[in-house]
């Protein structure tokens, strides 16, 4: 089902704007066979959704009509139906066309008039269905053809010469339509064939060979300046499975591969700006640790030096807050000293403690998820504290000293317990980033941090791991 959402600054800008209509604004008329008397929207794809253009009145022979403005965006665009039917429609070359079909089966009794881009879009859709149901049906059979190895071969055959068929079809209307929306989509989608691997010098294959070709080769065919690929359900999805799977997983190489393709996209303002949007999101909350490194690359680079002009002056400011405040939590930083007051009433510093690992824990006794992890960390506390010379910094929350004492002797925490609002050094909300709990830092005998927001369940592992590296020079 598509999710259809409505950008508030499109509602504004809907409100404000009325435009007179010319010859070369969209004229664009549909029928719908089987439907009267409604309405129906159009939208268009962006990124990885799809967005609410217009809505448009049906008539009682089904019957509507969409108008736009010359420069309205091209790409991809649906009349939406229902949620569970629509069809999709070019926006490119052609400004007044119909297209006509019948509920139920859009896409093989559309009839299109006056638009040759939509002809030969919807002449691939037809065809590429028609393949992919000729390799489900080979599929099936050979399921059940068992253990049968000479059927299994002449089906397998089969479905490779359809796929053949089914690319030299696509260059096909890439080498006699070359600037077509649908040569346009093709490229946008092609995978590199990769050709055969070829032999080292000690005669054997160089295993690394089809890696490095596929992502040599995997951007051929991608018009970074184009921002129709913007509205497609084709370019997100093909970004993110490159730093998903083809990008090495640390932070440096992903800030060396952002900045070849951001600059890639500086002619078209467009793709400039969904790029940096993308990998902002995508960096801002890291699903791995240690990426956060990339969002502050990325804050550096282009919101400080005032490249981000699409967005407002406060929003800007409140992205470099942002990045200010977790700069000094990047691994490797030395972590901010924190000097509060313990069960005893006196006043501890973090920096102070002797340990070869000590784990930073903020809780609070009232959090359910800090019931969980505690057990966790006081399991792994009682072996490891003398094996790997291991403590705890336990920061309480709670402003409750009765309640914070009670919690420490219900949970057992024989560790060091402060308690975060009676300190030395400022607000650790603020010093960590602090907005729930329980959050975990590790930090080595350097006090450096060497992770953060770890499970308790992998404080070992870690730790373990950790102690597998070389010495730094």
């Amino acid at each position: 089902m598509y999710n259809f959402r409505i950008p508030l600054l499109f509602l504004l800008l809907a409100s404000i704007f009325t435009h007179t209509y010319g010859q070369q604004d969209y004229l664009i008329k549909f029928k719908i066979n089987g439907l009267k008397d409604t309405t129906c929207m159009v939208a268009y794809y962006y990124s990885n959704g799809t967005y609410i253009k217009d809505t448009l009145k049906v008539d009682g022979s089904g019957r509507c009509v969409y108008k736009a403005p010359s420069d309205l965006p091209k790409g991809l665009y649906l009349l939406v139906i229902t949620d569970k039917q629509y069809f999709d429609f070019a926006v490119n070359k052609d400004h007044k066309f119909s297209m006509e079909t019948t509920l139920g089966n859009l896409v093989e009794k559309m009839i299109i008039k006056d638009s040759p881009e939509n002809e030969l879009f919807y002449k691939y859709l037809r065809y590429n269905r028609m393949k992919f149901d000729q390799v489900q049906e080979l599929d099936k059979k050979s399921k059940l053809a068992g253990d049968q190895k000479d059927t299994l071969k002449v089906y397998s055959e089969k479905i490779t010469g359809i796929n053949k068929e089914l690319i030299a079809y696509k260059l096909g209307i890439v080498d006699k339509y070359p600037d077509s929306f649908t040569a346009f989509m093709i490229n946008a989608m092609r995978e590199p064939e990769i050709p055969e691997t070829p032999l080292l010098a000690n005669g054997k294959p160089d295993s690394t060979f089809p890696y490095r070709y596929y992502k040599a080769h995997y951007w051929d065919g991608t018009s970074f300046t184009d921002d129709r690929l913007l509205r497609t359900p084709v370019f997100h999805n093909k970004l993110k499975k490159y730093f998903d799977n083809l990008v090495v997983q640390n932070p440096d190489s992903v800030i060396r591969e952002i900045d070849v393709l951001v600059e890639r996209t500086r002619p078209n303002p467009e793709m400039f700006k969904y790029l940096i949007w993308f990998f902002t999101y995508r960096y801002e909350n890291p699903e791995y640790m240690g990426f956060d490194k990339v969002f502050i690359y990325l804050v550096d680079k282009y919101y400080i030096t005032g490249q981000t002009t699409w967005i407002t002056k406060t929003v800007n400011e409140n992205i470099i807050k942002k990045a200010n405040k977790i700069r000094p939590l990047l691994l490797g930083q030395v972590a901010p000293n924190m000097i509060m007051q313990d069960t005893n009433y006196q006043l501890i510093s973090m920096h102070s403690i002797q340990a070869d690992f000590l784990l930073l824990l903020f809780w609070d006794p009232d959090c359910g998820h800090c019931e969980k992890e505690i057990p966790i960390i006081k399991e792994f506390y009682d072996v490891a504290r003398e094996k790997f010379k291991f403590e705890v910094f336990a920061v309480c929350s709670d402003t409750s000293m009765v309640k914070w004492k009670n919690s420490i002797k219900k949970k057992n925490m024989t560790w060091i317990n402060v308690d975060g609002p009676r300190t030395l050094t400022g607000d650790f909300h603020d010093q960590y980033d602090i907005i729930s709990t329980p959050v975990l830092y590790l930090v080595n005998k350097k006090k450096e941090i060497i992770a953060k927001r770890l499970p308790a369940e992998k404080i070992a592992g870690f730790i373990e791991n950790y102690l597998k590296l070389p010495p730094k020079p």
